[in-house]
């Protein structure tokens, strides 16, 4: 019953920190090692979001996931670049206006690959 219990835990732990990682699709089946790679992944590119933000602008292009293209337009308030449907930087599949803040959970329907 302990181990039931314990792996009910991490099985629970994996499940909210997967519908917190934006994939697209957003119901594609991920194993456990790809959900580890894809939070480090998606904490790695918001710590990069950040700093490009403080620093006033991109320090690397942002590529549309259906074309590999740059995306470097202008610059909105506060240093952030508007970005219009979704984005990928680092293999990362992100629809920008739809993140919640701190705290707050995503929405299932937000995207990640």
């Amino acid at each position: 019953i302990r181990e039931r219990r314990r792996q009910q835990n991490v099985n629970g732990a994996f499940a909210e920190l997967r519908r917190l990682i934006p994939t697209h699709p957003p119901d594609r089946k991920l194993s456990k090692n790809d959900i580890l790679r894809l939070a480090l992944r998606y904490i790695h590119f918001l710590d990069r979001l950040l700093v490009d933000q403080e620093d006033g602008g991109l320090q690397g292009p942002i590529r549309g996931p259906d074309s590999g293209r740059s995306i470097t337009g202008p610059r909105g308030a506060e240093g952030r670049v508007p970005i219009s449907g979704a984005a990928e930087r680092d293999g990362v599949m992100l629809a920008a206006p739809r993140f919640p803040p701190p705290g707050e959970k995503a929405p299932a329907s937000d995207s990640l690959t």
